[in-house]
């Protein structure tokens, strides 16, 4: 089995839920008692959820890698379902250039249709901007920082979503919210050098989550 059991977690359950299996291994968290794997449902049902960032974080790394791992099976067992897969690298249409994109349609690359739509329907609120200026954006979305020094190329942002996603340069909901909160302007300005300078654009999140 890939990646690592997760450990006992302060939300875990002390048994099954009532009516639910009641063999560890019908879980793709077996200490804790989450994500049921017993029924092409749930399985599906699990994938979706432990899709969702703000679950995926409370695991490890490497424990994520397990989940991943035993819902997958599951989803294969049952023939339903799509597997968990790493983002594949953005790509702009074949249609048209990257000089040629909108703003949407370069945040559509980055992040993905569903990404996007997410970060559209965020609330305007949960975005703040300390700064601006042509070579540097930061502010928070939510909680969750994101700093942008256009000058050195570099973007730093500390979600689960973006962190898991790094190595293949793409974006989360809240990166996009944010820059569609800036100057449009700039900001497809910014998303056309990040897609045509990509190997020089540096993308970090924090030590402790990587």
């Amino acid at each position: 089995m890939a990646g690592k059991k997760p450990e006992r977690k302060p939300f875990g359950r002390d048994g099954p839920p009532k009516g639910y299996p009641k063999d560890q291994s019908a879980y793709a968290d077996p200490e804790n008692w989450r994500y049921p794997l017993h029924t092409p449902w749930h399985a599906r049902t699990a994938r979706r959820y432990f899709d969702d960032p703000s679950n995926r974080g409370k695991y490890t790394e490497e424990e994520q890698e397990y989940m991943d791992s035993r819902i997958n099976q599951a989803l294969k067992k049952f023939g339903s379902g799509q597997p968990h897969e790493k983002r594949k690298r953005p790509t702009a249409p074949s249609s048209k250039k990257v000089d040629e994109l909108t703003l949407e349609q370069l945040l559509r690359s980055f992040l993905g249709a569903p990404r996007l739509l997410r970060a559209i329907e965020m609330d305007d609120s949960l975005v703040s901007i300390s700064n601006s200026s042509p070579d540097h954006l930061s502010g928070k979305v939510k909680e969750y920082v994101v700093d942008i020094d256009v000058k050195n190329r570099t973007i730093m942002h500390d979600c689960q979503d973006w962190a898991k996603n790094i190595d293949s340069s793409n974006m989360c909901k809240h990166l996009g919210k944010f820059l569609l909160t800036i100057n449009p302007e700039q900001a497809t300005a910014l998303l056309r050098d990040i897609f045509t300078n990509m190997k020089q654009w540096n993308f970090k999140a924090p030590e402790n989550m990587k």
